[in-house]
């Protein structure tokens, strides 16, 4: 048969593939896995056997052998198993219509063979070699694996392309959210519950994202029962069949949501939360848009200490007393350290019950001359008046999320001493998007009274829709997060341009200082948004 008529069968093959895989995932797609095939996923994704058996790969030019679990197959292939490049190596695509198709396969380097049947990928994954005894590179490992393991492995991988994440439904994507339904924040769970909804069916209204419609599932719970908090995350990621989660409310239960993203590979955006791991590196999961308190008290250390001479003044860490206040403070210690601050002590206090004339005598007997408040629930106006009865009046450096009401009514005596870091200032706010946002708000059926959360929520849907888009069809929590981590200057309109990097896990990382001026009773911004290195 001429070459000509060849190729043009080979090409009619190839559409014929593609038309099949479109309609094959509706067939299947949803259909519970098999004990086997759950077997033989679990070996796939995490690289240990179900069963308990041997699971091992030699890879390279030494042949080194290594752990399962650090070569499973995953890790190159994907979890839709069509292969991702990585350090110049480009994985092949390993789903069964792929490597069956009638025609076989013509490689970039030249390398021909037949299809791939059970016994020749078996073969390849043992002994390297391809249907036509050709040998694969280096980098595909040699298994060492099991009877009943290979059994399983083949099994999952027949039915590998037709597998969806949770909440990816052919015409909806369901994302998650926890908000607190009663008790003191409830009103606050409300209003963020609004804006993500009316900004979702906003995008429903014009057709969705790539045929899908966005659907909003919420999870409540009462404002004061961390349990109950962690209860309902938990049930939300395990039974709510939701894709994603988006700006839920986690003050308190930080660790815990890092934790539960882990465990279950969600992607996380935009958490509405003050406090937690450091979000720069420690949780791949979990993307925040804007700086917490940590973060801005670097942004003030930063600040201050364009000034040599503050950076030797001795300084006191003002934290909540417990494990996570602590934790707390010993990172900001360490970033401090890092930009020259060198006389550092640290002081906890019990939130809501703290002694100011207690702590007033500690920081003067610790000749503190700049105090950097870490934690809520402190009466820092008290604390004021009694250092200032005392005769001392160190600066006093405030996240401006933990700065009370009070803050402009402290005592003459800290006049230019009192300097706040917020993570957004309404010059961050374009007249378009905030034209836009505002119009969300007509008809009365949402109330605009919680715009320290409303607004981030809102910016943190805007990044979600578009990096949706950019995503397309073919989803998958692990192409979500892999999007997040190429979004470089995006500007949702409302807050800082965000940016993310797979070391980078705050989207706007910095902020702007405010002074306090005690005489005029308001704030004056000095200078731009200040970026942490």
């Amino acid at each position: 048969m001429p070459e000509a008529v060849l190729s043009r069968l080979r090409r009619v093959a190839a559409v014929l593939a593609v038309s099949v895989a479109a309609w094959a995932p509706a067939l299947q797609a949803g259909t519970p896995l098999t004990p086997e095939q759950q077997a033989g996923r679990h070996l796939y994704l995490e690289g240990e056997s179900a069963f308990g058996d041997a699971f091992t790969g030699r890879i390279g030019m030494g042949q080194q052998q290594l752990p399962g679990a650090a070569v499973r197959c995953g890790n190159c292939h994907g979890g839709d198993g069509r292969g991702r490049p990585e350090g110049g190596v480009r994985p092949g695509n390993i789903t069964w219509s792929d490597l069956t198709k009638s025609y076989g396969h013509e490689h970039e380097d030249g390398r021909r063979h037949a299809a791939f049947d059970e016994a020749s990928l078996k073969r390849a994954l043992v002994d390297g070699v391809d249907p036509a005894g050709h040998r694969l590179d280096g980098s595909m490992p040699r298994y060492q694996i099991s009877a009943r393991d290979w059994k399983a492995l083949l099994a999952y991988m027949k039915v590998l392309e037709f597998q969806q994440d949770p909440g990816v439904g052919s015409d909806t994507l369901r994302i998650g959210t926890l908000l607190p339904a009663t008790g003191r924040f409830a009103g606050l769970g409300q209003a963020v519950k609004g804006i993500l909804q009316a900004h979702l069916d906003e995008i429903n209204a014009g057709g969705g994202i790539h045929g899908r419609k966005l659907e909003l599932v919420s999870a409540g719970y009462a404002s004061e029962d961390r349990d109950a908090a962690v209860r309902e995350l938990r049930k939300l990621v395990a039974q709510g069949d939701v894709f994603a989660l988006l700006s839920p409310f986690a003050a308190g239960i930080e660790d815990e949501l890092g934790r539960v993203a882990n465990e279950a590979g969600v992607p996380v955006l935009g958490p509405l939360s003050l406090f937690g791991d450091d979000p720069r590196t420690s949780n791949q999961q979990v993307f925040h848009l804007l700086s917490g308190v940590g973060e801005l008290a670097e942004v003030l250390a930063l600040y201050v200490g364009r000034e040599p001479k503050m950076k030797t003044l001795p300084a006191v860490l003002l934290h909540a007393q417990g494990e996570a206040g602590a934790a707390l403070a010993e990172t900001v210690e360490q970033r401090l350290k890092g930009h020259g601050w060198g006389r550092l002590e640290r002081l906890a206090f019990q939130p809501g019950a703290s002694d100011a004339a207690g702590l007033a005598r500690e920081l003067k007997a610790r000749g503190a001359e700049a105090v950097f408040l870490l934690g809520p629930g402190a009466d820092v106006a008290a604390l004021a008046r009694q250092l200032a009865d005392a005769g001392r009046a160190p600066y006093l450096l405030l996240p401006g999320p933990l700065a009370p009401r009070a803050v402009l009514e402290l005592p003459p005596a800290f006049e230019g001493r009192v300097l706040l870091a917020y993570p957004t200032v309404p010059a961050d706010q374009k007249p378009d998007a905030l034209r836009h946002y505002a119009a969300l708000f007509k008809g009365g059926a949402l109330v605009p009274a919680h715009q320290t959360s409303q607004v981030p929520a809102y910016s943190s849907a805007v990044l979600l829709v578009e990096t949706l888009k950019q995503v397309g069809r073919d989803l998958t929590r692990e192409k979500l997060v892999a999007a997040l981590e190429s979004v470089h200057g995006f500007e949702p309109g409302l807050v800082p341009a965000v940016s993310f990097t797979a070391g980078r896990r705050i989207g706007a990382l910095g902020g702007y200082v405010v002074a306090v001026d005690l005489k005029g009773r308001n704030f004056r911004q000095l200078g731009g948004f200040l970026a942490l290195p």
